[in-house]
């Protein structure tokens, strides 16, 4: 029997340090056959270069002039109009798959019948604050079900019927199709094989100007779900903390250095979003 085809799509920036090490982790996938599909953002370092020795590169998403967009659910939106795969996953460049992480998610999907499978991502970094987003990770990936979860490995006929992600959202993208996909009845399941997420060396900087570009594309969300106020709260407020008090106790320094970080983030976010709200800062992509 002819195995499924999987398409692997891959946002690249200027990441010329991590993409070798993310696309041969794909390349070393015990399931047969992957394509890989790379749709870099104007890269002025060697991504590009580097990436043509594993797959496809397409350029596509983002204004050259511009710093601060966020440029990543658009080039997901384009390389899977590229792929041929029944199956689409879409990572980033700083994730690293284990060897058996697509033919865990394709055995699933076929047994259980399902549409989407969420993939745990367990943090990995060289920093007293990536170890405390490694602990708020663990958390979340501790649940059944956590309202951070969203499923990135999916049919690609699923897809289509969705529309794909709802690039105007900015960095809320993942949550939003989740939800889509839940309110059409799709079937999502979580793995119990996880990717790892380099963090490298997390700082509260690098984190207040992440979060501050959230914030900024945010709105259109708020907007989007704001009669789902409950779920929006627990997306934010995190009960995942509360019903894993168990592994924060063992860790008492890191799980105060989660909360500082948290608050910090959240405020940077709130900042971005009130930011965009008086001046009308609107987030525009130019195509290749």
């Amino acid at each position: 029997m002819k195995r499924k085809l999987v398409s692997v799509v891959i946002p690249t920036y200027n990441c010329d340090g991590l993409i070798n090490d993310c696309l041969t982790s794909v390349k070393k996938q015990t399931y047969k056959p992957v394509e890989i599909i790379i749709v870099d953002s104007f890269s002025t370092d060697n991504t590009a270069k580097i990436a043509k020795k594993f797959g496809k590169v397409y350029s596509y998403g983002k204004d050259p002039r511009r710093k601060d967009i966020f440029a990543a659910p658009f080039q997901r939106n384009y390389g899977v109009t590229k792929a041929k795969g029944d199956y689409v996953y879409w990572i980033d460049s700083d994730m690293r798959l284990k060897p058996n992480v697509i033919q865990d998610c394709v055995t699933n999907i076929e047994r259980q019948k399902a549409d989407a499978i969420i993939v745990p991502e367990v943090s990995i970094g060289d920093s007293f604050w990536a170890e405390c987003r490694a602990l708020e990770k663990e958390c979340y990936n501790s649940s059944i079900r956590s309202y951070t979860d969203a499923a990135r490995f999916i049919k690609r006929s699923v897809w289509r019927k969705l529309g794909g992600l709802d690039a105007s959202l900015g960095g809320m993208d993942d949550f939003d199709f989740q939800a889509r996909l839940d309110k059409a009845n799709f079937k999502t399941i979580k793995s119990k094989s996880s990717i790892y997420h380099y963090e490298g060396r997390l700082s509260l900087s690098k984190q207040i100007i992440k979060k501050f570009i959230y914030g900024k594309t945010a709105s259109g969300y708020f907007r989007k779900y704001r009669n789902h106020r409950l779920h929006l709260a627990k997306q934010y407020l995190r009960p995942e903390f509360f019903s894993h008090l168990d592994i924060l106790s063992k860790r008492p320094i890191h799980t105060l250095g989660m909360v500082v970080m948290k608050i910090v983030e959240n405020t940077a976010a709130l900042t971005g979003l009130i930011y965009s709200a008086m001046v009308k800062d609107e987030v525009k992509i130019y195509k290749s």
